[in-house]
């Protein structure tokens, strides 16, 4: 199919649309998406000749694609609910924070570790929503209380809730998992370490990078080699998950060792805040006594507990796997001679990991009516995942559409084509920022990978790159995107009194956003020319 300006231009609309939709007429994700699909359903067929059994089955793989994502996203959000509910997001929150009085290290356990551990189990901003108010009541400044949090989680994004954003992005670029989830871990650890310094100099500028350097560096690879670990054992699902503990686990024995040690990390005397800053911590939902750290934890040891027997049990697993959904799609052509070869979807319905977080979630709920005789409020459960769940739902079919649309049509290609003539072996640096803007667009590290992924493939393919390190780089760069997308600033702000200055907030975190992915630029850059 031969490429010009022209075509190249059509090729894009549909994503002009889209943007158009989110930033100037302020749509929601789901109508923007919507719209989106039209054109580029409607530019496929008559401009690129895609026929119209083509475009039906762009459309069935795109909602089987979706499914993959979709299962996690409602299973995570019910099990995040349970937690809630019962309690124990909120123990564990202030148990962290009853840890320690150094400053630094109560930023480094709430903004950075905690907040990571949240992303892995939940994501959707609730490590912001989370965070944001338990830091304000310790008596930081609003502003810091709203940053520290959006910085501090963006490494954990892609792998987050239960690896939601890695899914997308392997169902939409049938790329390798293993390969791809390594070169994600490897460029999201340095970012982790990265993150923990921009928490601090947050704080207190250079002199915090100064005096608590190895407590951060000993935090952020602890982290940040936890999850390669697990990807390296493909064990996607958990790796954020895993890396979030072991965060709380080595930030608590930093906040042990500071104790016995007074003045190890160095303290920050002219810190204190004004007088009247302080608040006390938020109550625990009503009817939720506090409970103790490892009881508020219950849900995910029961988490770690079902996944290892799911994975580790040679017949649990093979049992699992034994129930699947298969779809066998065949090859595609247009009339301009573009091809789409045949694809198979399929959907291991006992065995995926969102059947993993409905056992999980069940698990825990009989263990707390046991326990605590607490029985779960289920109608009081279903509204906010109901309000987070239908929007994305519709949110991630939609640009999934968008995206199998785009690929059967040729679009995709046409577009890749005219990007890797504009940037030519330069193009490593300008993955990440696309990852990026794909990420303060749509809101999210899902939608940005869903809509570019294909894109970032084809293009470093024909420019006769690793379509891996390129997806890596888009998927590492959407996720540092985490820290000024605004809708997780809109959270930010609003559980910190900051409503209306979402401006500010921005301006703070866009300096650590714009000099991470500068670095994540470089890196990539530097491997791609290995």
């Amino acid at each position: 199919m031969p490429v010009d300006a022209w075509r190249a231009g059509i090729a894009g609309l549909p994503i002009l649309v889209l943007l158009a939709a989110l930033l100037r007429w302020r749509w929601s994700g789901a109508r923007a998406g919507a719209a989106a699909l039209v054109v580029a359903a409607a530019l496929g067929g008559f401009i690129f000749g895609l026929p119209l059994r083509g475009l039906a089955l762009a459309l069935g793989r795109a909602v089987l694609l979706s499914l993959h994502v979709l299962y996690i996203i409602w299973g995570a959000l019910v099990l995040y609910a349970v937690a809630e509910q019962t309690g124990a997001i909120r123990s564990i929150g202030d148990a962290v924070a009853r840890l320690t009085e150094d400053h630094i290290l109560q930023l480094l356990i709430i903004g950075f570790a905690f907040s990571a551990f949240l992303q892995g189990v939940a994501g959707f901003g609730v490590p912001v929503a989370v965070t944001a108010p338990l830091l304000l009541g310790l008596g930081f400044r609003p502003l810091e209380a709203a940053a520290v949090p959006l910085v501090g989680h963006a490494w954990a994004v892609t792998m987050g809730d239960m690896a939601s954003s890695f899914q997308a992005l392997r169902a939409v670029t049938g790329l390798p998992a293993r390969p791809l989830g390594i070169a994600i871990a490897a460029l999201l650890g340095l970012a982790a370490v990265a993150c923990g310094f921009a928490v601090a100099h947050i704080h207190a500028g250079r002199r915090a990078l100064r005096r608590t350097s190895g407590a951060i560096l000993a935090l952020g690879l602890a982290m940040g080699g936890t999850q390669l670990l697990l990807a390296i054992t493909e064990h996607w699902i958990v790796a954020s998950f895993g890396a979030g503990m072991v965060g709380l686990a080595v930030s608590m024995g930093l906040a042990h060792l500071a104790r016995r040690r007074p003045g190890y990390l160095g303290l920050l005397p002219e810190w204190p805040p004004p007088a009247g800053r302080r608040e006390p911590p938020r109550p625990a939902p009503e009817g939720s006594p506090a409970m103790s750290f490892h009881l508020a934890f219950l849900p995910y040891y029961t988490l770690i507990a079902v996944v290892a027997l799911a994975t580790f049990i040679g017949p649990v697993h093979r049992a699992l796997g034994r129930v699947e959904l298969t779809v066998h799609f065949p090859a595609v052509a247009t009339a301009l001679r573009w091809r789409t070869g045949e694809a198979e979807v399929s959907l291991a319905l006992l065995g995926h990991p969102g059947a993993l977080l409905a056992y999980t979630t069940a698990i825990a709920a009989l263990l707390f009516r046991l326990i605590r005789g607490r029985v779960l409020r289920w109608r009081e459960l279903w509204p906010p995942v109901r309000a987070q769940g239908i929007p994305t739902t519709a949110t991630i079919l939609a640009l999934v559409g968008v995206a199998m649309v785009m690929a059967y049509s040729g679009m995709t290609i046409t577009l890749a084509r005219a990007l890797a003539a504009l940037v030519g072996p330069l193009y490593p640096l300008a993955a990440p920022l696309v990852g990026l803007l794909g990420t303060v667009i749509t809101g999210s590290n899902t939608n940005s990978n869903v809509l570019f992924g294909p894109l970032q493939r084809d293009a470093a393919q024909l420019l006769g790159m690793d379509p891996i390190l390129m997806a890596a780089l888009q998927s590492a760069g959407g996720a540092l995107g985490s820290m000024v997308a605004p809708a997780k600033v809109v959270l930010a702000t609003a559980t910190t009194g900051l409503a209306g200055r979402e401006g500010e907030v921005m301006r703070l975190t866009g300096r650590y956003a714009i000099v991470l992915t500068a670095g994540l630029s470089l890196v990539g850059f530097l491997w791609s020319r290995r």
